[in-house]
């Protein structure tokens, strides 16, 4: 199934969804005026399992052949009496990438408005005008080379 899902977004024969995913994605970024969305990119491998199981489940349903098969084997998940479809088995991405958030606070970064401190982070470099105007949620102290000190005072 991933190799149909490869051919329709264009990919060679020997490409994975991972591999052709990612060549996608550098492709626009270097080409985007701006944010490049999930929505443009090939799915991965196992949401694209579960999406081709739902299809199927979904025409045994119209066919009036449902009554044997149990969609809880078949990309679903049934919650409060409810069909719930699964999407993915995987996160969206690594748990240490998710944790990489930066603000763009300029009113100091003291309330739950600032995203870095709204998920208990602290505010870093990346942040925006809060690193260089005054920050209440701080870890901007930048390491300096005391060579390079010396090189300034001579």
């Amino acid at each position: 199934m991933a190799h149909l899902m490869v051919d329709l977004f264009g990919g060679k024969s020997n490409d994975t969804l991972s591999s052709l995913c990612h060549i996608i994605y550098t492709k626009k970024v270097v080409t985007a005026e701006a944010f490049v969305t999930p929505e443009r990119l090939p799915p991965t491998s196992p949401a694209t399992r579960f999406h081709s199981q739902r299809v199927y489940f979904q025409i045994m349903v119209w066919m009036g052949m449902a009554n044997e098969i149990n969609p809880t084997e078949w990309g679903w998940k049934q919650e409060n009496d409810q069909l719930i479809p699964i999407m993915t088995q995987n996160n969206a991405a690594p748990d240490e990438l998710l944790k990489i958030i930066h603000c763009n606070c300029s009113g100091g970064c003291k309330s739950s408005r600032c995203s870095c401190r709204r998920y208990g982070l602290l505010c870093t470099a990346a942040c925006g005008p809060c690193q260089t105007e005054n920050c209440d949620n701080p870890n901007n102290t930048q390491e300096v080379d005391s060579e390079e000190e010396d090189d300034d005072q001579n």
